[in-house]
């Protein structure tokens, strides 16, 4: 697994805790997700610029021209999960469809106030997708507590070159951005 780093940390901070722009809070501004465009472990940004750019494009489009298109990879909408669960449910939107490539990327922390260490945050699968929602199997170091976060794609590179875990099912070089949920 990579190290973790401060990059997602200041991209979460970059949309004002929300993860995603444009929000509530930001209503006329738009980014691209490109921490699935890392291919060259010495360097911090992606070396295929078409791929940020075609986001980008998409985004102006939709901000500040307000054309009907998409331009946003799948955004959690909805997190169902019980104390002591063995599975978080995670339902989308923003798509119509979701595109799963694999089941890694997210991870949670029973821990509370130690979560700030990140070696106490522990990989959990995607069990299952229904339409648009996901399944997370909560890790066993977890099961029967309470957990304090789950997370996704929380590293410097959290997948390998277009490998995110989630994307757009009609536009497949939208993926879903890095997410952070603090119970």
């Amino acid at each position: 697994m990579s190290y973790v780093g401060g990059f997602p940390m200041l991209r979460w901070q970059q949309t004002f805790n929300v993860g995603y722009v444009p929000n509530n809070v930001v209503s006329k501004v738009f980014m691209a997700v490109a921490c699935d465009l890392r291919d060259d472990p010495n360097g911090i940004h992606p070396r295929t610029k078409h791929d940020v750019g075609y986001r980008l494009s998409r985004s102006g489009l939709a901000v500040a021209y307000n054309q009907q298109i998409e331009f946003q990879g799948p955004i959690v909408q909805t997190i169902d999960y019980s104390v002591g669960s063995q599975t978080i449910n995670l339902t989308y939107t923003s798509v119509s469809t979701i595109d799963l490539r694999n089941s890694n990327g997210f991870e949670v922390c029973c821990q509370g106030i130690q979560c700030s260490n990140d070696s106490y945050w522990y990989p959990s699968l995607i069990s299952n997708k229904n339409d648009l929602t996901l399944t997370i199997q909560v890790n066993n170091s977890c099961v029967g507590q309470s957990l304090y976060g789950l997370r996704y794609l929380w590293r410097e590179t959290p997948c390998l070159f277009k490998q995110a875990a989630i994307y757009s099912g009609t536009d497949p070089n939208l993926p879903s951005p890095p997410y952070i949920k603090i119970f």
